[in-house]
């Protein structure tokens, strides 16, 4: 092989190397990129599940809601739909997200793939009652969600990112520090520098 084919298959090859590289980067700044757009939004919806109006209205399903005789959603009381659009639909929309991709699936079930599958399993009867008088799809993403976190556990995620319980001071290698090692001092104009 003379030099001038050496030289162009070398060229050719950093030319490749340099379109995957390429390509690798965009493909990472393009996932960062929906991340922080959707970050916003999960953090909004998170937030909603620290609101005392939406404790009640899950606590409702859990100790209520078996005393309710089976019938189609939109045949329950006022009081009753009120209670389960805001859970039901809160967990729907975060199944909605992971469906998408907009956020990955084990942000959204670490956290609260538990609950899912408790709301769901709560809720299930009625909705299937729904479906069945409407033909309709009523939160059919929170049955999908349901069904990814039987299949892939929180505990499996929270193994996964290796996350640990704490022990507290007395269980740790190291003694806890002491408030006056901890924070600083602060300087006077008579200490030396």
């Amino acid at each position: 092989m003379d030099a001038i084919t050496a030289i162009s298959l070398i060229s050719i090859a950093i030319s490749v190397v340099s379109l995957i590289v390429s390509g690798t980067l965009a493909l990472r700044q393009t996932r960062t990129t929906m991340d922080g757009y959707a970050l916003p939004v999960v953090l909004q919806v998170f937030s909603r599940f620290r609101t005392q109006e939406f404790f009640d209205a899950q606590q409702f399903i859990f100790d209520e809601l078996p005393r309710q005789p089976v019938q189609p959603y939109t045949d329950l009381s006022l009081e009753v739909r009120s209670h389960l659009r805001m859970v039901g639909g809160l967990y729907d929309d975060l199944g909605k997200l992971v469906a998408h991709g907009i956020v990955k699936e084990e942000l959204i079930i670490g956290s609260n793939g538990s609950q899912a599958r408790r709301i769901w399993e709560a809720i299930e009867p009625f909705v299937r009652a729904e479906r069945n008088k409407r033909n309709s799809n009523l939160w059919i993403y929170l049955e999908d969600l349901a069904y990814r976190s039987t299949r892939n556990p929180p505990t499996a995620i929270h193994e996964k990112l290796k996350l640990h319980p704490y022990a507290g001071p007395t269980h740790t290698s190291r003694p806890a520090p002491t408030e006056s090692s901890a924070t600083p001092r602060p300087r006077t104009e008579q200490e030396p520098n």
